[in-house]
């Protein structure tokens, strides 16, 4: 089966710095963040950009123009094997040459977040607290830090720094409960307030063989369909938690039946993957992490049982070790 480990991007942190006072920290970072949210989809900007995820480390380059017409984007990966990333609007196109396949989805793929993270995190701040801290220097332009702290143990923890003059993001840093740095992504070079000419936003690898799909994002009548046709459910969630999309009718390679589920507070989001055994073969049993995406593994009910997410692992174990079959009783 595959897990579809969606490697969405994240950050770290580990300075501590001196804080503004709670009261006036909280109304002045829920300010910057309503303005760094405009500014990632309003702005002009050229640059290069890494994401380091554990050991694998990425260098791109991207291009984002804001007009009449919306938002256009072009990604271009300067390391490892020739990838771009063309967004309009919510639209992406992703173009992998070498695995000759486009996905067009209804979000960013791992690369349009400098206007996602912005948004998902207005709609998660009940979850989080918030605090600003003092100036420093992110690619040569004054920044100022932003702390995003859960409000629990079930999900990460965040540091953004944002571009003092213009309100863009600049830095941004994922952080274990423990404070451990999982993920981060950087700007080395930006240019604002620019003309992208249409040139740069058109891809340059032309000439493969492309599969076209597109993934439109589901209505709550469409989960609520589906999970009529569902026998599975989950007993827990961390709080602010639910159920966003829900799939089951996918088939794993094999033809095995598979449903997913995918929960999310808004800002972090789990899938729940559960595939029935036809057949033996290699399965993941237990847990295993890569850089700030943890999963679970477990059998129940002749069903491989997979749990993935961008949040700690105890929150994919405990999931995991919450779902149940509707028409036994429930642990």
């Amino acid at each position: 089966m595959s897990h579809a480990h969606k490697l969405l991007p994240g950050w770290l942190s580990i300075c501590l710095l001196l804080f503004v006072s709670t009261s006036y920290a909280s109304d002045e970072a829920i300010d910057l963040l309503e303005r760094m949210n405009n500014a990632a989809r309003t702005l002009n900007y050229s640059g290069v950009f890494s994401y380091q995820s554990g050991s694998n480390l990425q260098s791109i380059k991207i291009y984002h123009r804001a007009d009449e017409n919306g938002e256009l984007e072009r990604l271009v990966a300067l390391n490892g094997p020739a990838r771009e990333v063309i967004r309009s609007n919510d639209e992406v196109t992703c173009i992998n040459p070498e695995g000759r396949q486009v996905n067009i989805s209804s979000r960013p793929l791992g690369s349009g977040f400098l206007a996602d993270l912005p948004s998902k995190l207005r709609s998660a701040l009940p979850f989080y607290e918030l605090s600003l801290q003092s100036e420093t220097r992110v690619a040569g332009r004054n920044a100022r830090e932003l702390l995003i702290s859960p409000v629990d143990e079930y999900r990460y923890g965040y540091r953004l720094w944002v571009d003092a003059e213009t309100d863009l993001l600049l830095k941004t840093q994922l952080l274990a409960p423990e404070g451990e740095v999982l993920e981060m992504f950087a700007f080395s070079s930006i240019e604002t307030d620019i003309e992208i000419d249409d040139e740069k936003l058109h891809s340059k690898l032309d000439g493969d063989e492309v599969i076209l799909s597109r993934t439109n994002k589901q209505t709550s009548s469409d989960i609520e369909r589906q999970s009529r046709l569902s026998r599975w459910d989950v007993a827990w969630l961390p709080e602010g938690f639910s159920l966003v999309a829900l799939e089951t009718r996918l088939r794993a390679s094999n033809g095995a039946e598979v449903e997913q589920r995918v929960y999310s507070d808004g800002m972090s989001s789990v899938s729940v993957f559960i595939e029935r055994i036809l057949s033996r073969h290699r399965h993941l049993q237990g847990a295993t992490q890569m850089g700030g995406i943890n999963a679970y593994g477990n059998i129940i009910h002749s069903h491989f049982i997979t749990v993935v997410g961008e949040v700690p692992s105890l929150t994919v174990e405990k999931i995991g070790a919450s779902i149940y079959f509707a028409d036994i009783d429930q642990p």
